[in-house]
């Protein structure tokens, strides 16, 4: 199965996140899509890429989003099954990853997705009010690439992987990340430019909930039940 990990401008934070991948045999590729990066992204991950390699680098000339970026990556890989991971989590070990990967390669679940647990305050609480927008996941892509607009969808891309998943009435488990949080955006940058890329966020997630409402109304129908069972991941 394929990592793949959008990152862009996550260069003092992406090698804790590749180190783990590295300890993890599931994993047989190792994607990272620089998304336009303009810190030194690409030459970390060069420098774990000739120790290892499983690990590819794809530079986008152009930061095109979140969900181009996963698209993107999930196109270059050898293997049906995907796991995406974001750049900044702290606290990763291998059998989180693990735990996201076995139900989906024993069929047990068409998707996985990873919620903070024990991290900390702020990014726990996140997970437990809008579990829809974690980026830790493993999926088949041939059931998801089929996903609206994903490649438009920016940072909406989870939610758009949510929204698809409900339409269709996949599986879905989740699976608790004991210990695991990540580097917000207001710990990346100051006070006005993550207030603004924050604000981005949450706009492209309303912008592609509104459009998936309206398409089910013209043309997909009533979304399907999703279907959740609770998995928790040993850490």
């Amino acid at each position: 199965m394929t990592a793949v990990i959008p990152a862009h401008n996550e260069a003092p934070r992406i090698g804790a996140v590749l180190r783990v991948l590295q300890e993890v045999p599931l994993v047989r590729h190792i994607i990272v899509v620089d998304d336009g990066s303009t810190d030194g992204t690409a030459q970390v991950v060069q420098r774990w890429a000739a120790r290892d390699p499983r690990i590819r680098l794809l530079r986008l000339p152009e930061n095109r989003g979140k969900g181009a970026a996963m698209v993107e990556g999930a196109r270059l890989s050898p293997s049906d099954i995907v796991l995406f991971l974001d750049a900044d989590l702290v606290g990763l070990k291998p059998a989180h990853v693990e735990a996201l990967i076995w139900p989906v390669l024993r069929d047990e679940a068409d998707m996985t997705v990873g919620l903070f647990r024990g991290g900390r305050f702020h990014t726990d609480w996140s997970h437990i009010l809008t579990p829809f927008l974690s980026g830790q996941r493993c999926l088949r892509w041939s059931v998801f690439a089929r996903t609206p607009e994903l490649e438009e969808a920016g940072w909406g891309a989870e939610t758009a992987f949510h929204l698809h998943a409900a339409r269709e009435g996949l599986r879905l488990e989740k699976v608790i990340l004991e210990g695991v949080t990540q580097v917000t955006k207001e710990e990346k940058a100051k006070f006005s430019i993550a207030a603004r890329n924050r604000a981005r966020m949450y706009g492209h997630i309303v912008r592609y909930a509104a459009s998936f409402a309206l398409a089910a109304l013209v043309g997909y129908g009533v979304f399907g039940r999703l279907r959740a069972r609770g998995r928790k991941g040993r850490a």
